[in-house]
Formats: C-alpha cells, structure tokens, sequence
C-alpha cells in the first residue's frame, strides 16, 4: 500500500461535499460555512492556473447576479484581516464581476504545500489547466515536497508516466512551450519536439507543424532522423538505455538522457542539483 496520500477527493473533504464544476454545486455542510466580505480575499499565491477564459468568468458571474453563490470558496488567514483563496478562484473572479459584496467561505489552516496541491487537484477535476500550466505545477508540487516523480503520480493518483510525459515538456524551446499554451499545437506535437534537441530544429518543425497543419504521426516520422545519434548505433543502443534512462529517472527526481558516450542529468535549480548529488551520496 502506497505511503502517500491520495488528493483526488481533496477538495470534498476539505469543503465538506463533491468537488463540482458548477457554482451551483450540492452545498458542504451548513455549520461549516459562513460569508466574507470579499475585498478582503487574495488570490492563491500558488494557483497553477495561469489563463482564465474571460467568457467563461462573465458568464459565470451573469448566473451569480441571479442566484448568488451558492457553493463556498476555501480560504486560510493571512493576517491583518485578509484571507487567501484555497480553492474556488474562478467563482471568487466571477463574484467580484458581478458585483457581490459577500461570499461564503470556509476558512481552514492550510499550509503552503497543501495550497498547491489542492488548487492543482480543483484544477486537474475540472480539466482546465493546459498541459503547460500541468507541467509547472507538477514540478511546483516536486520541488515542495522533495517528491520523486512516483511520489507525485502516487499523490495525485496518476500513473508515473503521466507526469513524466508533462514534466518532460519544460525542456522543450520557450517558443514551443508558448505554442502548446495556446493550443497551437498539441502536447503529443510537443513531445515529438522534445526529441530534437537543438533549438533551432525545434523552431523550425515548429514553424512546419503551423504552416503546413501536420499530424502528430507526420511530425514524428520528420523529427525521426534529427532527434539525437544515428545509424546502428543508435537504434541498437534504444531498448536497452531507455529502460536505464527510466530507472535514473525515478531514482533521482530529474530528466536523464543517456547518450552514446554521455550520461546527461537534468536540473533547474541549485536545491534540485543538491537532492540529486544527495540521493547519488555524493554530498
């Protein structure tokens, strides 16, 4: 049995209720909730979700004017009078659109970790983060808890390779990220990507990809012969590194890329490089 708590059901035993889409979800429990003037709500610090459809916030807040809010945002103290949201940054957007003084709330002591990890799982429930905004939250949630990437599929009931595939995206060309934001391209256009390793053949399949509107499969087959070594070499040397690739993987947190006669480890800050060497025993 995993060692790890799963946060799929997080927000319905935070708020009392099912976790719901809509503003005018099954209301929490009664005792728990009470109402907030909501100039003194802040944005959560350490919300995923970077892209809120403008449509989408006014015609939520065209419903609140008729019917009021009816399922509690989540907020914790935060001193001098004034509350952090929790979870519900689209209703809370949508009341102050629409004019509301007051909200409910429930107010709980969360700490920074839990923020993320519940804003995250709201969004992940909803399927309204991109894959980008995915991907940083995913290696947001890592870096605070010092997870692996099995530690954090476990923790989110995911499957390891799923994060994998999200967390690999940040190594792509901030163009190609840009892209993949907006739906430019998707996210398997994007792992093809991730196998050419220059930045300017990344750029330029991505420029192909728009102009000519490939399928993934057309992109895999160009970016075949540019993603890294050649000949018999490369090919025989395949099943067995990507197996070996994986393992480090798991072992150390980070991307790892084992080249013909390189082992390349993967890192975005100097805390990261400090839990790799540690966990290599080499510190």
């Amino acid at each position: 049995m995993s060692q790890f708590k799963r946060l799929g059901m997080g927000l319905g035993a935070l708020i009392g209720g099912e976790s719901e889409s809509s503003a005018t979800a099954v209301k929490p429990a009664a005792d728990s909730i009470s109402t907030m003037e909501i100039n003194t709500i802040r944005p959560n610090p350490y919300q995923p979700r970077t892209d809120f459809d403008a449509k989408d916030i006014e015609s939520l807040s065209e419903s609140l004017k008729k019917d009021g809010l009816l399922q509690p945002v989540v907020v914790r103290p935060a001193g001098a009078g004034f509350y952090q949201l929790v979870a519900g940054e689209r209703r809370w957007r949508a009341a102050k659109l629409a004019g509301l003084a007051r909200i409910p709330v429930v107010v709980r002591q969360v700490e920074d970790k839990k923020m993320l990890e519940l804003a995250l799982v709201e969004n992940i429930q909803r399927r309204d983060l991109n894959p980008m905004e995915k991907a940083r939250a995913f290696k947001q949630l890592m870096t605070l808890n010092s997870w692996t990437q099995d530690q954090a599929a476990d923790s989110l009931g995911m499957g390891r390779p799923t994060v994998a595939n999200f967390i690999r995206l940040l190594d792509l060309q901030l163009e190609v990220q840009d892209a993949v934001s907006r739906g430019t391209i998707t996210m398997g256009h994007a792992r093809a990507l991730a196998s050419v390793s220059q930045r300017a053949g990344q750029l330029q399949f991505l420029k192909q990809v728009v102009q000519d509107d490939l399928s993934v499969r057309a992109l895999e087959k160009l970016v075949a012969p540019k993603s890294g070594g050649s000949g018999k070499s490369a090919k025989k040397a395949e099943p067995y590194l990507k197996e070996f690739e994986q393992k480090l993987m798991d072992k150390l947190g980070v991307r790892v890329q084992i080249q013909p006669d390189s082992i390349v480890i993967s890192f975005a800050s100097k805390e990261e490089l400090t839990r790799v060497l540690r966990r290599l025993d080499v510190i």
